[in-house]
């Protein structure tokens, strides 16, 4: 991603567009393969002159090197498929609550991979860390707010504000082990019950004025649910307690998840810190009854006006999830509606300022947008950086060899490794990164409609969205999720 000052002195960024220079001539290694699939068949015909069966392997082999299907190799679907048909036929994609079946204290009941998650409370601060045994990584979620509206501010003041927040990332990518692996950004789009307005209401109404109209306010309130929608936003952080340097620090903490607790206390602390520098009002730590709200009301979005208004209703870990899941491959269905996953492949390629996904954040339809971020230490960010930049001269100079024209789209791709390189080496950070948005419908056609409008206003931001195939439960976990998870 390049950055430059304009005349205006505002900041802007150009995303480059993802690789497709492959290892050879523009062909990645499952291309090579099926090429070297084709030649085997070609020797095991003339050796067994059987050039039926091999004549059909080397057609399918080669017809499938050049084929691409949405953005992607042919040949690259072919796991993702097998994996489908597997999940299938071990009948995977469906799960149903079994009430009577006992489920380990502090696990979250969700489906799938994600029914390992356990939720424990720190005692300090009250937060509910949310623990992945099998990755060894604990996640704390902070619920944040702007401290002011970040659309109607000047230019300069945004990108202030946007560089405060590149700085809270880059302080991760250090080459000190701090055991941050992942950063996660969530925006709901949920809809608003009006429960601020009736607590306000009851705090501050007044009958002085006119005994007539107050009775009829508050019955008003009372019975009716507005249907408007308002922004929620959480922070993540997820620790691994398993690499360099923490685990020994773990060690010393009295080991095991209270002393990963301990570790992660002090991480908290350090972004807590950070909030104000990007513009953020920090609420509070999501305590274990929160974080079991979160999947009740992702999964069911009518629930949220209920469970506002009943705060004692809804906080069980085990009845977090839902009740029933059918999975499709591009879309899953509960017993409340209609889910999906879209995964955004296409970043602005045109120089854009900060704020360019407010179109698609403020989205007048129940979503939520997820950014995902893995900070990549220093050094393996150069290392990888000069290995992207030799692959990319190589690719060049046997295209040269076989005299294909060198493009535009290449000359940029080699110019965005080399000031990506230069940003390394003036002590900027490096991330791996995706965005991630859901929808949710009562039916199918109000899915689609969702669907179209998000795409819409994913095009208005300079973004392009794509349904995630295949891995639509599990993406709906890290899409709609503050729970330090990725696909």
């Amino acid at each position: 991603m390049a950055a430059e000052a304009t005349e205006e002195r505002r900041w802007t960024a150009r995303f480059p567009r993802m690789s497709g220079r492959g290892l050879i001539m523009g062909l990645g290694k499952a291309q090579l393969a099926l090429i070297g699939i084709a030649f085997v068949c070609l020797i095991a015909a003339f050796m067994t002159q059987l050039w039926a069966f091999f004549g059909i392997l080397l057609a399918v082999s080669l017809a499938l090197v050049p084929t691409w299907f949405t953005g992607r190799p042919m040949i690259l679907w072919a796991p993702l498929l097998g994996q489908w048909f597997l999940r299938m036929a071990r009948g995977q994609t469906k799960y149903r609550v079994r009430p009577l079946a006992p489920r380990p204290v502090g696990t979250l009941g969700l489906p799938g991979d994600a029914a390992r998650l356990r939720v424990l409370t720190d005692d300090l601060t009250g937060a509910g860390l949310v623990h992945d045994p099998r990755s060894r990584t604990l996640t704390a979620i902070a619920r944040v707010e702007p401290l002011d509206s970040f659309a109607l501010a000047e230019g300069t003041h945004q990108d202030v504000v946007a560089g405060g927040w590149g700085s809270l990332l880059s302080s991760f990518c250090t080459d000190t082990s701090n055991g941050i692996s992942r950063v996660g950004v969530l925006l709901r789009a949920v809809s608003d019950g009006g429960e601020e307005i009736n607590n306000w209401f009851q705090a501050h109404g007044t009958a002085d004025v006119s005994q007539a109209a107050y009775e009829a306010y508050e019955d008003y309130l009372a019975n009716t649910r507005t249907d408007s929608i308002r922004h929620e936003a959480f922070v993540t952080i997820s620790l691994n307690m398993k690499s360099n340097g923490v685990a020994t620090l773990i060690r010393q903490a009295g080991g095991g998840v209270a002393g990963g607790a301990e570790i992660m206390r002090a991480r908290m602390d350090f972004v807590r810190g950070k909030f104000t520098e990007a513009a953020l009002r920090f609420q509070s730590w999501a305590g274990a009854d929160d974080v079991a709200v979160l999947p009740r009301t992702a999964y069911d979005p009518d629930a949220q006006p209920v469970l506002e208004s009943h705060p004692d209703v809804g906080r069980s870990l085990a009845g977090a999830g839902p009740m029933a899941l059918d999975e499709s491959f591009t879309y899953f269905r509960t017993e409340a509606g209609y889910q999906r996953v879209l995964l955004v492949v296409e970043w602005p390629r045109k120089p854009t300022t900060a704020g360019f996904l407010q179109q698609l954040v403020v989205a007048q339809v129940r979503h939520t947008f997820a950014l995902i971020c893995e900070p990549i230490p220093t050094r393996k960010a150069m290392a990888q950086a000069r290995r992207a930049s030799t692959q990319a001269e190589t690719s060049r100079m046997w295209e040269n060899k076989s005299g294909a024209v060198d493009s535009v789209e290449r000359k940029r791709e080699r110019a965005a490794l080399a000031q990506e390189e230069s940003a390394l080496e003036a002590g900027h950070g490096s991330l791996n990164y995706a965005g991630l948005v859901s929808v949710s419908g009562r039916t199918l056609d109000e899915l689609r409609v969702a669907t179209e409008k998000v795409r819409t206003a994913a095009s208005q931001s300079g973004c392009e969205l794509r349904i995630v195939g295949g891995e639509q439960a599990s993406a709906f976990i890290a899409a709609a999720l503050p729970f330090g998870r990725g696909l």
